[in-house]
């Protein structure tokens, strides 16, 4: 089985494309082969910075009929045995909900034995944890679900915790929990993206010091061992 990695959050400023860039890290360190996709075209951070060190390529995700089949390489490429990362823009589930259903996509992913593993990511606001129960009503268990705490975003989590019903959902679908690290850094962290660099770059640039390298080894350090408890990235 194949399986497509959708990394969203539908609000914008909840550290999705941050959670994809780190996934996409975890892929090159391991050595794992994939194929990451950009489809947020107003912020195309992770064309910018990981687009000559993992190949990554665009698609567009509209509700336009000129851009109708702009999205379908993202399926073909998995149809070629290769696993996809795709860094999803904000507010994409009206246009993803249209590719999806115009074009019969996970009935061609049943038939193709291609998954979909959605990655929500969030930041524990009320209208996120509101969007994720929509999300979560509108594929139900036709797809996997990945919720992503961003602990960089913030430690209090009392509205997640404390949703009972949202807490029966997600056991009920087998939703998998991520834990997601805050990078030690907050300087560090804003020259990384100001200055274009991959996580393995910063290894060998003047622009940090031993602490900021070091920051980013522990982060990833951190990060990785998340994906690889929760086996997220397993079973393909």
């Amino acid at each position: 089985m194949t399986a497509i990695h959708l990394f969203g959050g539908e609000k914008g400023g909840v550290g999705k494309s941050f959670v994809c860039k780190t996934a996409i890290a975890y892929h090159l360190t391991r050595g794992i082969d994939c194929v990451p996709f950009d489809a947020d075209r107003s912020n195309a951070d992770v064309l910018r910075i990981y687009g000559e060190a993992a190949g990554v390529q665009t698609a567009i995700l509209s509700e336009g009929e000129d851009f109708d089949t702009a999205a379908n390489a993202i399926f073909n490429t998995a149809l070629g045995g290769r696993r996809v990362l795709v860094n999803l823009p904000a507010q994409a589930m009206p246009a993803l909900s249209l590719w999806f259903d115009s074009n019969e996509v996970l009935e061609m992913a049943d038939d193709a034995d291609v998954s979909f593993l959605s990655w929500f990511v969030s930041d524990c606001g009320v209208d996120s944890l509101t969007l994720f129960e929509q999300l979560l009503k509108k594929f139900d268990d036709r797809m996997r679900h990945v919720f992503v705490a961003n602990y960089g975003m913030t430690k209090k989590w009392e509205l997640f915790t404390q949703n009972q019903a949202l807490i029966a959902r997600m056991k009920k679908l087998r939703v998998t929990v991520i834990r997601f690290p805050k990078f030690v850094g907050r300087d560090d962290r804003n020259r990384i993206n100001q200055l274009s660099l991959t996580f393995e770059q910063v290894q060998e640039s003047d622009a940090f010091d031993a602490f900021g390298r070091q920051h980013v080894k522990s982060f990833l350090k951190a990060a990785f061992a998340q994906f690889d408890a929760t086996g997220v990235f397993d079973g393909e």
